[in-house]
């Protein structure tokens, strides 16, 4: 009995610790005082790459930095909880933005628009994404710097900035790519589930073997890697802020958003108008100047947003909405995102409690929530996706890289509730999609299933963000122009045919029958002809998550560049933009890695050309 009550109480301390371990730990935020105030960084945006530029730039005692976010702290607990990310879509720590309709493309969504989550919070889009962490393919940077003139971005001169931030756990993949001992833990899930156990194995059944994605060969399938550490979401806020938040240069004001930016009488920038996020309308706006450099991290939206309502971006549509230009660049052009299709399953045979996918009693038993909380283990520490596959679809023969990704997403908690509210489908296109299960639906019969998600690495769709209004910190006017190339569609039928060749894989047939939840779909083709699937991607196209290229680097030649390789917008030196929006095209994978190592390897230049500059 004594050992019965040791054990317990050992329980109970492991208990406590992890209690301890995945509170959010509060920062030292600050507050604005009244003018004049300046600093000599102000970096605008508290996201993937703001976080980890101020983190860095504070590095040095005699800089003081500010860190300006627009949303709120990162102490909602959910952001926390990996697989608690699907209830932070559409709540108060995303923008909620939504694209314009789409011509011919996400015809079932409502309205036409693909939602676009966007992280309104402490730690930015990776506070709410799905955590996955993939670099892209070598190939990607090469083009940058040969292709683009963006010098300095070849992958020989980007790697070190990958290993620089990681800090790799996972058993197995290649050494010589991956960092240790870096502020960003990466981490494959504790618990293999059987469904992505056998997806990995279907992939070696059609002559695939598996890899490490962000090794020496990305094509193949593989476990996916996942910022997580011991059951605890990372993002860049929690392994770059958090662990210095006692620097008394470093100051993090959280509800602050920036109007625009404020320019001296020489037209260099001097620093930003800065507004109460939750009252833009009506607040008066601060002036904070910057002594050394104003840097725009505020993401592929809202970077070139700014950029525009101070006066920079393309003159014709800054006259349009009554903006005089101050310099004509081509700001909110080349916006690409990777689009996909999701082709959902359920597996009839599959008991709800027995883990082969992450089933809704499966995930809330008592049992998942203790292994959580005492071991940081059990489903709630998983990703929800946790295989993937990068794949040439032959669409694109010439080309070395993949230009197919295949994600595994399991679960099927609550289908109806995230068909309306995550991805935006009308009950009538829900009805001509799904009809033959929406009964399951509205009845919330629990299920076992899965999706495998094709998406194309590297669309020839372009589009762009405008403003909708001289009117600041309004949502622009987002238009991704999905599949307007007809490549795109071609890559995704690809993937739809390549889905099928896994599911009758003698991996996934061991599970029984595996049923499309779309077979009996409404189309004008016939079920299964390339037209039927045509249809069906024309249907449900929606976002990965990942939009880029809107503020794009480039060489001194290239007029389609806003910022140059050292990522000063053309004409400043003391502005830059450092996210995702400086990627002139998007890499063959995530984005949130890619992003962490723009700003690691910006900060050290935006170091380096001040030390130049005081020396001469």
């Amino acid at each position: 009995m004594r050992l019965v009550w040791l054990l317990f109480a050992a329980n109970l301390a492991f208990l406590a610790v992890r209690i301890a371990v995945w509170t959010p730990r509060s920062l030292r935020y600050s507050q604005l005082t009244q003018p004049p105030m300046d600093y000599d960084y102000i970096v605008v945006g508290a996201g993937t790459a703001g976080c980890v530029v101020a983190a860095r730039l504070s590095e040095d005692p005699n800089a003081t930095v500010l860190l300006l976010e627009a949303g709120g702290p990162d102490t909602k607990r959910e952001i926390h909880v990996p697989l608690a990310y699907g209830t932070l879509q559409r709540s108060e720590v995303d923008w909620k933005y939504s694209t314009v309709p789409q011509k011919d493309t996400c015809l079932a969504l409502d309205g036409q628009r693909s939602r676009w989550p966007r992280g309104k919070v402490v730690g930015g889009t990776g506070a709410i994404n799905a955590m996955t962490y993939t670099r892209g393919n070598r190939d990607d940077y090469d083009e940058w710097a040969e292709v683009f003139g963006a010098d300095g971005w070849s992958y020989r001169d980007v790697l070190p900035y990958f290993k620089k931030s990681e800090d790799y756990r996972a058993e197995g993949g290649d050494g010589g790519y991956h960092g240790v001992g870096g502020p960003m833990a990466v981490e494959k899930g504790k618990l293999q589930l059987p469904i992505a156990k056998a997806f990995v194995e279907a992939g070696r059944d059609l002559g695939y073997e598996p890899v490490d994605y962000n090794g020496e060969s990305q094509v193949g399938f593989s476990d996916s890697q996942f910022l997580i550490a011991n059951g605890v979401r990372v993002t860049s806020a929690s392994a770059f802020l958090h662990p210095v938040r006692h620097r008394t240069n470093l100051f993090v004001v959280p509800g602050k958003a920036v109007r625009s930016l404020h320019f001296e009488a020489d037209d260099t920038v001097g620093g930003v108008y800065v507004v109460d996020a939750h009252q833009y309308k009506y607040s008066s706006p601060v002036l904070v100047r910057a002594r050394r450099e104003v840097v725009l991290s505020a993401g592929a939206i809202d970077s070139p947003r700014i950029l525009m309502q101070s006066g920079i971006g393309p003159g014709e549509h800054l006259r349009e909405v009554g903006i005089e230009t101050r310099r004509d660049l081509p700001v909110g052009k080349n916006l690409q995102d990777h689009p996909m299709v999701p082709l959902s399953f359920f597996i009839p045979s599959a008991k709800l409690s027995d883990g082969i996918a992450l089933s809704k009693p499966y995930v809330e038993s008592f049992s998942s929530l203790f292994q959580y909380l005492v071991y940081g283990g059990g489903p709630l520490a998983l990703g929800p996706n946790p295989a993937q596959a990068f794949i040439h679809s032959g669409v694109n023969p010439q080309d070395k890289r993949p230009d197919l990704q295949l994600i595994l997403g399991t679960g099927m908690g609550e289908p109806l509730k995230v068909m309306l509210e995550d991805i935006g489908l009308t009950m009538k296109s829900i009805q001509q999609i799904y009809g033959g299960v929406l009964e399951l639906f509205l009845q919330e019969v629990p299920m076992t299933g899965f999706a495998i998600l094709p998406l194309v690495l590297r669309p020839k769709s372009v589009g762009d963000i405008k403003l909708n209004t001289r009117i600041p910190l309004e949502e622009p006017f987002i238009n991704p122009n999905y599949l307007a190339h007809p490549h795109d569609i071609e890559v995704l039928l690809k993937g739809v045919r390549l889905t099928q060749k896994l599911l009758n894989s003698s991996a996934l047939q061991a599970f029984g029958e595996l049923a499309p939840i779309f077979k009996d779909a409404k189309s004008p083709h016939r079920y299964d002809t390339d037209d039927f699937w045509r249809w069906f991607i024309r249907q449900l196209t929606m976002t990965c998550y990942h939009p880029v290229g809107t503020c794009r680097m480039g060489g001194a030649s290239d007029p389609s560049a806003v910022v140059d390789p050292r990522l000063r917008v053309r004409g400043y030196r003391n502005l830059r933009v450092v996210d995702a929006s400086v990627m002139p095209t998007l890499p063959s994978g995530n984005t949130n890695a890619p992003t962490v190592m723009i700003a690691e390897r910006a900060s050290d230049m935006i170091r380096q050309d001040y030390l130049q500059q005081i020396a001469t």
